[in-house]
């Protein structure tokens, strides 16, 4: 098991990637959307993060208000998964519930606080050497 974390710096406006593999995975099964987690489980010492979103392994998202850990179709009007372009049309579409299991392939997770290292120091990649 393991999964696709992306964090999101509200202050810098960046966006990282960290692939969190066993055992550190484990720690997130049960979570869900609007959860605070400990930044260690990321690499991240002295931060929180929290979780906003996220998709399964098939691409399908996870919505905050449809409890559980299964994909289901629901009819939906707005919000995550749809956004209708017309006003007042509805549609019958998969989404995945809002807690986090193994079948679930990214996590959107955003710092709320902060520790003492920046987030580019401790996730940012080494920038590559120019070739001459």
């Amino acid at each position: 098991m393991d999964f696709r974390v992306v964090v999101s710096d509200p202050k810098s406006g960046k966006a990282y990637q960290v692939e969190l593999k066993d055992p550190g995975a484990g720690k997130l099964l049960g979570k869900h959307i609007g959860d605070k987690i400990e930044g260690d489980v990321l690499g991240m010492p002295g931060y929180s993060v929290q979780v906003t979103g996220g998709s399964d392994r098939e691409g399908f998202p996870m919505r905050a208000d449809l409890p559980g850990t299964k994909r289901r179709k629901i009819l939906l009007s707005k919000g995550t998964g749809y956004h209708p372009i017309a006003e007042g049309r509805k549609k019958r579409m998969s989404i995945h519930g809002r807690d986090i299991s193994p079948d679930v392939g990214q996590i959107n997770v955003k710092v709320v606080e902060a520790g003492a290292k920046s987030v580019e120091e401790l996730l940012g990649k080494a920038p590559k050497e120019e070739k001459a």
